[in-house]
This record gives C-alpha cells, structure tokens and sequence, in this order.
C-alpha cells in the first residue's frame, strides 16, 4: 500500500476504530512519542494546517498578532467545527515553546484534557538536562494514568530502540538526496516524516525499509537544477503549496529541511543504554535545536553545516506570520547563510491561499538568481581548465 493510503488508513482508524485504546495528541517535536508508545496509547503529533474556517475559529480564543499555527490547533478542537481527527483525542500534551503555544495550550485545557509540560531553553546546563529528566518521568507518570496500565523502564527501553530504527532509517532516506540526482523529491520526503507521526513504528519500518532498498538503487546524473533547502518554521501538514510550487512549477530540487516537520528531528538518536528518562532528556535535548533554544549560536550552526552538507545552492527562509521564534531571528540566519556565501529568499508566509501569485513571482526571481550564478560558476570552471591545459 502507498505510504499516503497507509497514513490516511491510519487517520480514519485514529478517529473511527473501536480498539479501547485512549487517543493522545501532541504538538511539539520535543514530545518523546516512546513514552506514549510504552504505555499502549494510540497517538498522534497534532500538526496540521487548519482550513480559513478553523483559523478563525481559533482567533476567536486570541489575537489577530497570534500565527495561523496556533490558531490552527484551538479551532481543530471546535467541538462544533473542528477536525474530526483532533476531536478524537482523549488528552493532549504539550511542552512549553513560544508563547502563542503557550496560551494555546491554556484555552485548549478548557475543550480536552491537558498536560503542559516545561521545556528548557539552556540546553547545555547540567541543571537544565536534570530538570527535564524529571519532566519526563513525570510525562511517563502521566500517560501510565491515561492508559490504565504501568510503564516501566524496560517499556520505555525497548520503545528507545524502536523509535532509533525508525529515525535512522528516515535519515537514510534523506542522505540519498545528496545525490547529483536525488531519487526522491521535498514532497516525497515530507510525506515519509508525515507517516512517522501518524503511523505505529513497526508498521513504518515494515513499509518503509523495502522503499528505501527501492529508491537506494536508482542512480543518475545530475540535470542542473538548483538544489534548495527550506529553513524556518514548521511547515505543517497540508501546508505544502511553497513545495509544490517549487518543485513542480519551477522545477527545482529540495533537498533538505531546517525545520521541525523536515528533516531537523532526524539528525539524532537516543542512547539505549542506561536510565532511560536521562536518556530521553538527553536525546530531545541534543536535537538539532530550533530558534527558542539558547544559545542561539546553536541552531545557527546546525542550519549552516545542513545547507553545506547537502550542497545546497540557496535557502528559502520562510516562517509563518507574527512567528515569535523563527521571525525574531530571521535576521540572524539569514546573515548566517550569508556569511556562508549562500544566497537567502525570505518568505513571511500563512495558511491562505491569496498570496499564491507573488509568491511564484519571487521564487521565479530567485531561481534566475540562483541559475545566473551556477552558470557563471560553470563558465569559470571551464576557463580555469582551458587555461591549465594551455599551460
């Protein structure tokens, strides 16, 4: 079955199946979803871009200043015309990043049971990694009440090493768009990360292992098209008119993501050895980190060494509306990328659909940009080997 039909099967089983299992939703990437595995629930990152109407339904419990985002998860919980797929959820949890999740998070405690947890931002002190040990101990404490049953350390163990199976084989499958000719697309990709947030673990590795030994045998030349990563905020489920823009329209590659639903969370791996709270802490903490996490020179570097890792010609920097994270310090990485030498494309961006128009017109100007350069870059080359053979 197709990995989209197998995520959708799933969806429709979230909401529909009578299974006697409790439903868990979750926002944050910094969710370990081992915890929620151990303890038997079926569960779920809550990450989609909600329709116009959902949106405003949302802004009614903010303000205008609030990103589509966060507006987004109150008004899938609607109890009237919400997502069917988050009013199926029986208890959500959710760290405390930004402040518009924040207070996200307290109106939805009003609509569906709900745990707010604390993430540290000062993810190098010791202090820092104890804390959130604790956190998630008393997570683990927590989805043990749902589910009715005990988790013990040995659960939790044996789910580390399963989501580690998953994770890496998900890197995997981004490392083969380093090729000159990257057998998969950035829609492609985005949809393999999708399917680790709906689909069981086992159930991805079951689909997902005889696609990667598929796609690892394809081979090619390069065809001169720019190759582009996308960094910024995340780009939630059903947000994909930028990607398809980019790679259907205009015909460029995407080949990485800096962003939280892309690739970033796929860069680490949890230690399976040891105690397995200190392990999760540890593991979430060392992420590649995102723009709330201190200091800030840390995301800054991931982001650098990601473009120049998978060669890229430019980044598209796009981050949603009135984003408090990724807007704030849009100037500090794009100077990054430019200290790199890689040329940047800002994209203030939110869930409609009326900005279409200009946005294919500056991603068009970009890649002129970006063509005019590898052309000239070519031409350098070929003079350089004229003159070398001459001499």
């Amino acid at each position: 079955m197709p990995i989209h039909a197998l995520i959708e099967a799933e969806q429709e089983a979230f909401i529909k199946e009578e299974d006697g299992l409790k439903r868990a939703g979750y926002f944050c990437s910094y969710t370990p979803p081992e915890l929620l595995n151990a303890a038997g629930l079926r569960h779920a990152r809550l990450f989609k871009a909600g329709t116009p109407a959902i949106v405003s339904n949302g802004e009614r419990y903010t303000q205008s200043v609030f990103c589509d985002f966060s507006k987004s998860c109150i008004g899938g919980f609607d109890k009237d015309a919400g997502d069917p797929f988050y009013l199926a959820v029986d208890k959500l949890y959710n760290f405390h990043t930004c402040a518009s999740m924040k207070r996200a998070t307290e109106v939805l405690d009003s609509m569906v049971p709900t745990t707010m947890l604390n993430l540290p931002r000062l993810r190098g002190e010791e202090s820092s990694r104890a804390f959130f040990r604790d956190e998630i101990a008393h997570f683990r404490d927590d989805v043990a009440d749902l589910a009715g049953r005990p988790v013990t350390e040995d659960d939790v163990r044996e789910q580390i090493v399963l989501f580690n199976k998953a994770r890496r084989l998900i890197r995997k499958f981004s490392d083969l768009r380093k090729r000159p000719k990257p057998p998969l697309s950035g829609r492609d990709f985005l949809e393999l990360v999708r399917g680790f947030y709906y689909l069981k673990p086992d159930a991805l590795l079951a689909a997902y292992e005889p696609l990667y030994r598929k796609l690892s045998r394809s081979r090619g030349k390069g065809d001169g098209r720019p190759r582009l990563m996308i960094s910024g905020s995340e780009m939630a489920d059903g947000d994909r008119r930028l990607v398809e823009l980019i790679e259907e329209d205009i015909g460029a590659h995407i080949v990485a993501e800096d962003h939280c639903t892309g690739l970033r969370p796929f860069t680490y791996t949890v230690c399976e050895t040891g105690d397995p709270f200190r392990a999760l802490a540890d593991g979430y903490l060392d992420q590649a980190p995102c723009a709330r996490m201190k200091p800030i020179e840390d995301p800054l570097d991931f982001s650098g060494q990601l473009a120049q890792e998978y060669a890229v010609d430019g980044v598209v920097y796009v981050y949603l509306k009135f984003c408090a994270c990724y807007g704030a310090t849009r100037s500090a990485f794009i100077g990054r990328f430019q200290e790199l030498g890689i040329p940047v494309l800002e994209i203030s961006s939110d869930y409609s659909h009326s900005d279409i128009g200009q946005l294919k017109t500056r991603v068009e100007a970009f890649i002129e940009v970006l063509n005019e350069k590898r052309f000239d870059r070519l031409l350098a080359a070929r003079a350089a080997e004229a003159e070398a053979a001459a001499d």
